[in-house]
């Protein structure tokens, strides 16, 4: 391994083993849905309706540099950086751009952050979970089932740059009224 790519991979490291702090509020919106598995679902087969399976993605493009990384959505829904605090070493949101669409199943929601991380694989992530819901609440769905989340990581148009592509699939479930 060369000299420069140790350097990139020690950066990476860097950056993903970071402390969380922020200056800053980040404009977030946020959304949650419950998922089950079938075993875990509590009803019987006459209490639900399995409308259809829906799928979302996200695509994020990030740049990573000594001291900032940036993340961009390609459709222009937001841009972040965050710059590395000389002084304290942690990182630090800065020029923020638009609105950052945070999903989680029920199953990986801890606690809000207000402190996004610098983790463009964990922000692709939440905003795949976050389109996921909304195309079930469009669908007219109550909960999903068996969520499925695939991401890949891809070499961008420099050395530097670095595409994060998550796509999210899981089964709308529509609980039947009472006395139907």
């Amino acid at each position: 391994m060369n000299k420069k790519s140790l350097l990139f991979a020690a950066l990476i490291a860097v950056v993903m083993t970071s402390c969380r702090s922020a200056l800053s509020v980040v404009p977030q919106a946020t959304n949650t849905v419950a998922s089950v598995s079938f075993n875990d679902l509590n009803l019987q087969r006459k209490d639900y309706i399995v409308l259809n399976t829906i799928s979302a993605e996200a695509t994020l493009t990030a740049h990573f540099s000594e001291s900032t990384v940036k993340i961009e959505d390609p459709n222009g829904g937001f841009s972040m950086a965050w710059n590395k605090n000389k002084k304290s070493g942690e990182w630090e949101p800065a020029n923020i751009k638009g609105i950052v669409c945070l999903g989680y199943l029920s199953n990986d929601y801890d606690e809000l952050l207000l402190n996004i991380p610098p983790y463009p694989h964990w922000i692709v992530r939440r905003l795949a979970i976050y389109r996921l819901i909304n195309a079930a609440k469009v669908a007219g769905g109550d909960g999903i089932i068996e969520p499925v989340v695939s991401t890949n990581i891809e070499q961008g148009t420099s050395r530097r740059d670095i595409v994060y592509r998550t796509t999210v699939s899981a089964k709308v479930v529509k609980i039947k009224p009472d006395g139907k």
